[in-house]
């Protein structure tokens, strides 16, 4: 049984919507542990929603629901994150950020709005990359979920498939690179929580140790 191209858009899309959840949840429970960048979500959501009209000017329905979602869930992680900018002035300018760029894509090809939202997207994780793996360097786990980031491989993997099999070069290209970022960040990320879980049970199993030996 052959799986519609469309169904591998609609699963990627409920993926990248369900993402969203386990990063604002560990964001409330560790609000003092940082290392989650802003700006990585906030160009996150104005791609989403040049995505989201790229969906509506080609017909290509997937791209529309789940970046509703995943526009609302970006926006309240760039909100929760502690950041030198309020949270008035990140609201505010996230949405003249994206009027603007909405209003170029009104007259833009629509290709040329996909290739727009590909290359806002481009931009989107190195922030985060330069968070985790340079500013963070010698220090401990972030407030960074690895769910979501293993949720974002999941749902770019299902993107992929789905560009390839219909041809789309701006969706393909974009989870190229999504996939790239997100795998650094992840392992990076996963080792420090690894070398820490390392540390706190090293003084646990030295007083056994010592134990045994009197």
């Amino acid at each position: 049984m052959t799986i519609p191209v469309d169904a591998l858009a609609y699963a990627g899309s409920a993926i990248g919507v369900a993402m969203v959840v386990p990063q604002i949840l560990r964001i409330v429970r560790n609000p003092g542990l940082g290392g989650v960048s802003p700006w990585t979500w906030a160009i996150t959501a104005v791609s989403c929603s040049i995505w989201m009209f790229y969906g509506f000017r080609v017909g290509s329905f997937p791209q529309i629901p789940g970046n509703v979602f995943l526009i609302s869930g970006a926006v309240a992680i760039v909100l929760l994150v502690p950041a030198a900018w309020s949270r008035r002035a990140r609201a505010a300018g996230l949405v003249a950020v994206t009027a603007a760029l909405l209003a170029v894509g009104s007259v833009l090809e629509p290709e040329t709005v996909g290739f727009l939202a590909f290359g806002i997207g481009l931009l989107g994780m190195w922030p985060q990359v330069f968070e985790t793996v340079w500013l963070r360097r010698g220090m401990g786990p972030s407030a960074l979920s690895l769910t979501t980031q293993g949720l974002k491989v999941g749902s770019q993997l299902l993107w992929l498939s789905f560009a390839i099999l219909s041809g789309d070069m701006p969706v393909l290209v974009s989870a190229i690179v999504a996939l790239s970022t997100n795998a650094v960040v992840t392992t990076v990320e996963y080792a420090r929580r690894r070398t820490a879980a390392l540390h706190l049970a090293a003084p646990a199993y030295e007083r056994e140790l010592a134990a045994a030996q009197a």
